[in-house]
């Protein structure tokens, strides 16, 4: 993607600049451009019709603002203390029969999650953790011994047997993190903020490249309509964006019992349907298809709860119910 980006005859990119702070014109109510410094040389200045801050979480435009009299938007944390670790491993052709992904989503007594995917041909990349300090070690047979506590055996067998082709690599995640920007009524013109610099997710759920592509969208959408009193219209175009994502994201976090957010009764309600969602989807593809679909914002939350889905779900429960209640009969006529 970088690549294909960079042969683009109208794009530039500097390398080792690390961007100082902002210019803005005399009277503060527009940025003009930013204050630059390459490598170890002496610090510049950069002019610009429109400025964008697309620097990540640990964005500074809320201090660069409120240094110019604006304002810091409010801040939204989930705390979940998320960290996992990553490696390489060696594939060959008859590795679990086949398949190309295993996920296992982080719930049960120790919530661990993990992700065997299919890389290469002959690799495989794990990434293995956990909430609140459970991180996997980056220790051979610590980790293994980890990896073995999830409820699928299929990780273990790869970790236990393959060979290694990286070292460990670790990621800590501390909190789902939202910045209310169209909630502020003043803005500075020529200036917006982006993607993670707007709001990051857990990364486990995979939707945070999903929703900074969307929000570009948006960006261009909001410039073909012209400058005027573009970052009102940008924020709450990307708010709309964002919506549904995060509430994805925050609250199937906040099925874990030590997240100390509160939980609405929409909240409660959506993740006591959830899970009982994942236990019928385990033999239903049609639910476990609605579910990635919906995780992965190709559809909207709305379809599960269809009443066709909503069926599935309670047929799911009540069968897996019968099923365990049949088992000690079967044992008993076996006997």
């Amino acid at each position: 993607m970088r690549r294909r980006l960079l042969a683009l005859s109208n794009v530039r990119a500097i390398e080792t600049c690390a961007v100082q702070g902002l210019i803005a014109s005399d009277d503060k109510t527009a940025i003009r451009g930013v204050r630059i410094r390459v490598g170890n040389q002496a610090e510049q200045v950069m002019l610009a019709d429109l400025v964008v801050d697309a620097s990540g979480r640990g964005s500074s435009s809320a201090a660069w603002l409120e240094c110019l009299g604006y304002a810091r938007p409010k801040e939204e944390r989930v705390e979940i203390g998320l960290g996992y670790t990553t490696r390489v491993y060696r594939r060959c052709g008859g590795d679990l029969g086949g398949k190309h992904a295993v996920v296992v989503a982080g719930s049960g007594p120790n919530w661990r999650n993990g992700a065997l995917l299919f890389q290469s041909e002959d690799r495989w990349i794990v990434s293995v953790g956990g909430f609140f300090g459970d991180h996997a070690p980056d220790d051979q047979q610590l980790f293994a011994a980890y990896v073995r506590s999830l409820p699928t055996s299929d990780i273990h067998d790869i970790v236990a047997h393959a060979e290694p082709l990286s070292d460990f690599v670790t990621y800590r995640y501390p909190a789902n993190l939202r910045r209310r920007y169209e909630q502020l009524t003043r803005f500075p013109k020529n200036y917006l903020v982006v993607a993670d610099a707007i709001c990051s997710f857990n990364p486990v759920y995979g939707q945070g490249m999903t929703v900074a592509a969307e929000e570009a969208a948006v960006l261009r959408d909001c410039l073909r309509a012209g400058d005027s009193d573009l970052a009102r219209r940008f924020f709450n175009a990307a708010k709309t964006a964002i919506d549904t994502p995060w509430e994805i994201a925050v609250g199937n976090d906040l099925r874990h019992p030590q997240v100390g957010s509160a939980r609405p009764l929409k909240v409660r309600f959506i993740n006591w349907y959830i899970g009982n969602l994942h236990v019928a989807a385990r033999r239903d593809s049609v639910l476990a298809n609605a579910f990635l679909k919906v995780a992965n914002l190709v559809a909207p939350p709305q379809m599960l709860l269809h009443p066709v889905m909503v069926a599935r779900v309670i047929w799911g429960n009540i069968g897996r119910q019968l099923y365990a209640d049949a088992k000690p009969l079967q044992a008993d006529a076996q006997t």
